[in-house]
């Protein structure tokens, strides 16, 4: 695929994990990059280094984006002076917690991250997508957004709507030269703290386990070839038809109960 040099990708949550290995493997691609990111997430050193090792233009915002007016800033600023290809709307963000004991603003995070932030710069910035000849809307869900769970009440439902969203997106997009895919990943050890949060889930979690850059790979792959739904880890698809809602549940609430107890 030949790329014109003044078309970029935008990627969020691009300061580590899957959005650090969307980042790289998209300027192999060839894109220029817009990287989104919090603050003192290494952003600048990441983008130095795809810069000289891609010769490509590469530019990064650092930005919260659960607050709705950095969202419609940010998408405003890309606007004024970038032609958009493709977006990678990665940033999101989770938790284990008692649904009762759960602050309002700890619930509020999570659902203006992964519902609200995704929601409005996939539609601020979908006539930039449209200008274009060909181009795509790549929007991180979860297998989690097929199995709802006890103390993690929020996150699932939220990456629920990711999966409606895009799919209903794709649909009245057709036709229209942009294409929508949602990938579902399993849990990834992005971090220390998640890879100690796995490894007490048992071996269900383990099952599902993807590995950021596997997840990058197929992920395009499927997006390029105009995929809808993509689920990278086979093990997923066999155990979301094989187990019934009704044993999935109760033994995942069970799991994430007792990880909250240690």
């Amino acid at each position: 695929m030949t790329l014109s040099k003044d078309l970029y990708a935008v990627v969020t949550g691009a300061g580590g994990g899957l959005g650090k290995a969307y980042a790289i493997q998209l300027a192999h691609r060839g894109y220029n990059l817009i990287l989104v990111s919090l603050p003192n997430e290494g952003l600048n050193e990441l983008a130095s280094e795809l810069r000289s090792t891609y010769r490509i233009d590469v530019l990064f915002r650092e930005i919260d984006l659960t607050l709705m007016e950095n969202v419609i800033s940010l998408a405003q600023w890309i606007n004024d002076s970038y032609k958009v290809a493709l977006l990678v709307n990665n940033a999101g963000i989770g938790g284990s917690q008692s649904f009762v004991e759960a602050s309002h603003r700890y619930i509020s995070r999570i659902i203006q991250l992964n519902v609200t932030a995704t929601t409005l710069l996939s539609r601020e910035l979908l006539p930039n997508l449209l200008r274009q000849n060909s181009s795509y809307i790549l929007n991180v869900s979860s297998i989690a957004a097929f199995i709802p769970t006890g103390y993690k009440t929020v996150y699932p439902a939220t990456k629920s709507f990711i999966y409606s969203f895009s799919r209903g997106l794709n649909a009245e997009l057709s036709g229209k030269g942009v294409s929508v895919c949602v990938v579902h990943p399993g849990p990834m050890r992005t971090n220390l703290e998640i890879s100690s949060r796995i490894d007490r889930q048992g071996w269900f979690a383990k099952i599902l386990l993807n590995e950021p850059e596997e997840v990058a790979k197929l992920s395009l792959e499927g997006l390029f070839k105009c995929k809808s739904v993509i689920i990278p880890n086979r093990w997923a698809s066999v155990l979301l038809n094989l187990i019934p809602k009704d044993i999935s549940i109760p033994l995942l609430t069970k799991s994430i109960k007792k990880e909250l107890a240690l």
